[in-house]
């Protein structure tokens, strides 16, 4: 989310508006992330120390724009103002009501959702990042249809090609030589990132080579996020491809960018997302994307991007294989997607939204729920 807000940060004022950015500072929360008292304290700074403040930088504003629907409850502390909250995703909701399998909400975490869900109610207009988001928001009865709409993301930094030269030094730092060929995912251990069946694909790719005799279409797998679990490194283990994945993490904004160029493909079989920025970003650095045959990223990857089915491995790699030989095509098709998803035309469409809660007087129209939706 601080991405997001960076984006926002950075380009609001070249459009003329004058912003102040409120967050709460850390009082409390001087204790190490391991402390069982560390996510107490934060919610202390967060929801007790951070109000006063809040209320007093809210009256300097015509607008109030929440950047993260997990900050919800703040919108009663600045009713008094016109509200526009971003939400990014309602995973959380849905796995706090039982429905994300895997996902176990302690009686806690169902309070805190209780509480975003109060806040996302009073906001005058919810932008949601995604159609598909909103499709879900709206399912969940989280708020009226006349007080929500998309705004699609763009791209939150300078994503885009690198020279060759350029991209092949930067890689070379992180271990990556000239001839590899690299499959790269970008993500964090998660179940419903779907980690497992990216190194499934990689295996099934690597195994299909060997009974066919030929080279595989790539040699290696980069993960970016944190290290294989156990259960991964013992399945790596067990097909002898351990020393063909690395994991990366804690990279450059530049090295993320020469490992999206000079890869492959990035496989990104989600079984959940509010967006699913790595898509674009890939796209925009001229990667070849297979991402799930899902929303939202069937509706954001466009027509560079090849879908899959995010639970049969064996599939995905067949894909691949068959995709291959247009590669070439699908890094043109992807670089024109991806131009679709720029910071000023996603600004842009936050200022409309900005101007439609302000002009309406804390109360928006009937029948303009999609109304910021597309604005060119």
């Amino acid at each position: 989310m601080q991405a997001f807000s960076r984006v926002l940060e950075r380009e609001l004022p070249n459009h003329g508006c004058e912003l102040r950015v409120a967050t709460p500072p850390r009082r409390l929360q001087r204790v190490a992330p391991n402390s069982r008292l560390w996510k107490w304290l934060g919610y202390i700074d967060k929801y007790v120390l951070f109000i006063p403040s809040l209320v007093v930088q809210a009256r300097w504003a015509d607008v109030v724009h929440i950047c993260d629907h997990s900050n919800g409850m703040y919108v009663k502390w600045v009713k008094s103002k016109p509200t526009v909250i971003t939400c990014h995703d309602v995973i959380a909701v849905q796995a706090a009501k039982g429905m994300v399998a895997g996902w176990n909400v302690a009686w806690t975490g169902r309070l805190f959702q209780r509480l975003i869900a109060s806040g996302l109610a009073k906001a005058d207009l919810i932008a949601c990042v995604s159609n598909a988001t909103q499709r879900a928001l709206l399912g969940l009865q989280l708020a009226n249809n006349q007080h929500v709409t998309t705004v699609l993301n763009g791209l939150n930094d300078n994503f885009s090609l690198l020279r060759p030269g350029e991209a092949q030094q930067l890689i070379g730092r992180l271990g990556l030589a000239a001839s590899d060929r690299y499959l790269i995912h970008v993500g964090m251990d998660l179940p419903r990132k779907n980690r497992k069946a990216v190194v499934e694909t990689f295996i099934a790719l690597q195994r299909r080579a060997a009974e066919s005799g030929a080279d595989p279409v790539v040699d290696r797998l980069v993960l970016v996020g944190p290290q294989l679990s156990p259960e991964l490194a013992r399945l790596v283990s067990q097909h002898g491809v351990a020393d063909r994945i690395t994991a990366l993490r804690d990279l450059s904004h530049q090295e993320l960018r020469a490992l999206y160029g000079r890869a492959a493909a990035l496989l990104f079989p989600s079984l959940q997302e509010g967006f699913g920025w790595p898509l674009i970003e890939a796209q925009a650095c001229g990667c070849p994307v297979f991402t799930s045959d899902l929303t939202p990223m069937n509706e954001i990857g466009g027509l560079g991007a090849c879908y899959v089915d995010p639970h049969d491995p064996e599939a995905m790699a067949r894909a691949i294989e068959q995709a291959a030989g247009r590669f070439d095509e699908m890094r043109a098709l992807g670089l024109l997607n991806a131009s679709h998803y720029s910071a000023k035309k996603m600004v842009t469409n936050y200022l409309a939204a900005y101007r439609r809660v302000f002009d309406a007087g804390r109360s928006i129209p009937e029948g303009q729920g999609d109304a910021l939706q597309d604005l060119p």
